[in-house]
């Protein structure tokens, strides 16, 4: 019995020791601590103060800022900075980001003698490359406004040279890329359009006249290259993730092999670049999801784009009154490929630019969904959804979720030169992300198209919400009914990104369970001055639990 008594005492002591040792044992990887949070309620974003509990990459518990702080492996105090979820771009092309800042710089450029000269200057900076290519040009910001003529270039390199307008929808390039390829004047091809003079192509190929080109494409090296240099910018800018809007299959499948393998840690939702060929591989290998990639999308063309006369449209351009622009793909295997798309549930995004495409897409998709074989809530998108007639308008959202996706500095791009193309009857229809919001439901996601676009999703907001350009014009606005709110827009990044990528309930929104992705600010967007915007950068930037900023 004594010897039951002296152990009592010892036993109270190795569980005390026990209770100690459970207290010190981390319960969360990290906490943020002091933090407002955004949280949403309808389109109002207010800030809550709290702590964030993060575990495995997810948020684990939100505490209120009275509480005691729980145990953790590590702890950062945000000092009262505002977090909101990570800012996503819902439409874009990361390798092409990447790529561009590998080749001649022509945004901005007021001629084409400018242009010409930048390229002198790479070549001689660059005499390593076997191809030239460059990207930007924008014949709309030139005096003249006409197409270039590869005559300069010609003049510059035995290389083969591809420069690219702004809109990807264009390229110019010299005699020497027209021979490698075999495009003559006789050349021609549906929905593409070789530009000639004196009967001899003048080097400018339109939309689908540009996969005519056989130059050498990029190596897997420099592939890899371009992605992650296109993570760092993203992250740099405050992005925590992309939609990207076509990849062919073997980028896809780079991707995935490099971040499995920890060489890319973007979240990405990539669209397929679509093909019969990548159409058949897909449906019937299936989806693929991983922590990192989501892949259950086709991207497609209807048109070209405004300003290269390329997108289409119901009446005649007012400034080439014989023209209406370039269908990209047969109607017919536009609602094949619908019907099979829809029944396998896939979502079918597509590029449409001008009134009649949409129309057109619109029409498609409406039959394909309608059908008894198509599966439920597929988010359908219509990419740009540019110029939309307010009949074609009321598709949108509805029992079938036909999703518009619309870049905001697309419209302070264009705005310039897009009532020549339109003319004043035409321009209330164009640009109208408001009207397009609110036909969905009143939710839309926002991107830039970038390279197209400056990846800088505070261009964005500026854009969106006070619709001017960098240079601060128009004083008014342009077309300033069709604005959305500063919180409608920052939702367009974040919930609605979210929403049109299936990610509800793991990303957009900062609640329970969640993957912690985060854009911080050390002030609250709401409070800056609209033209102070661009110069406001985010302080970090958190994806998936790890602070990469």
């Amino acid at each position: 019995m004594a010897v039951k008594q002296a152990s009592l005492p010892l036993f109270a002591a190795f569980f005390a020791a026990a209770l100690v040792g459970c207290r010190s044992t981390p319960e969360y990887d990290h906490v943020l601590t002091n933090a407002r949070v955004a949280q949403f309620d309808g389109d109002a974003i207010s800030f809550v103060n709290l702590h964030l509990a993060l575990r495995d990459g997810r948020i684990a518990e939100l505490i209120p800022a009275s509480e005691a702080l729980p145990l953790a492996s590590d702890t950062t105090d945000l000092t009262g900075t505002f977090v909101y979820p990570g800012l996503v771009d819902a439409h874009a092309h990361f390798m092409a980001l990447g790529q561009a800042l590998e080749t001649v710089d022509l945004v901005g450029t007021r001629s084409w003698a400018e242009c010409v000269e930048r390229v002198r200057q790479y070549l001689a900076d660059h005499p390593e490359v076997a191809v030239v290519r460059g990207r930007g040009w924008d014949q709309n910001d030139w005096t003249l406004g006409e197409w270039p003529s590869s005559v300069e270039l010609d003049a510059l390199s035995q290389k083969a040279i591809v420069l690219s307008r702004i809109d990807g929808h264009a390229v110019v390039c010299n005699q020497i890329a027209l021979k490698q390829s075999g495009i003559t004047a006789a050349t021609r091809i549906e929905g593409g359009e070789i530009i000639t003079a004196a009967g001899k192509p003048t080097g400018v190929l339109v939309d689908n006249a540009e996969t005519l080109l056989r130059i050498a494409e990029p190596s897997r090296e420099e592939k890899i290259r371009y992605l992650q240099a296109a993570e760092r910018w993203c992250i740099e800018l405050g992005l925590t993730s992309v939609h990207d809007a076509g990849l062919p299959t073997g980028d896809i499948m780079l991707i995935d092999s490099l971040q499995r393998a920890g060489g890319l840690r973007m979240p990405l939702y990539v669209m397929v670049s679509e093909s019969p060929e990548a159409l058949d591989h897909w449906l019937q290998r299936g989806p693929l999801e991983t922590d990192w990639l989501s892949v259950r999308s086709f991207k497609f063309y209807s048109d070209g784009a405004l300003g290269s006369r390329g997108a289409l449209l119901r009446a005649p351009y007012r400034d080439r009154h014989d023209h209406f622009g370039l269908a990209l793909r047969d109607q017919t295997y536009l609602r094949t490929a619908a019907a099979r798309i829809a029944k396998a549930g896939w979502q079918m995004n597509t590029h449409a630019i001008g009134d009649s495409a949409n129309h057109l897409v619109l029409s498609i998709y409406r039959e394909a969904l309608g059908a008894k074989t198509a599966k439920p809530d597929l988010r359908w998108r219509v990419e740009h959804a540019q110029v939309v007639s307010p009949e074609d308008r009321k598709e949108f959202g509805g029992s079938l979720g036909i999703v518009p996706s619309v870049q905001p500095t697309h419209a302070t791009s264009d705005m310039d030169w897009a009532p020549v193309r339109l003319g004043a009857d035409r321009m209330p229809h164009a640009y109208a992300y408001r009207s397009l919001r609110e036909a969905n439901g009143g939710w839309i996601p926002l991107g830039t198209d970038f390279p197209i676009e400056h990846p800088n999703p505070m261009y964005t907001i500026l854009a969106a919400t006070a619709r001017r350009a960098l240079d601060g014009h128009p004083l008014g606005g342009f077309q300033t009914e069709e604005a959305l709110t500063l919180d409608q827009t920052i939702l367009g990044m974040t919930r609605d990104a979210a929403r049109s990528s299936f990610r509800e309930g793991q990303a957009g929104e900062i609640r329970l369970g969640n993957w912690a992705d985060f854009t911080i600010f050390d002030t609250n967007l709401s409070e800056i001055e609209p033209m102070n915007l661009p110069k406001t950068q985010a302080l970090q930037v958190w994806i998936h639990g790890e602070r990469r900023k």
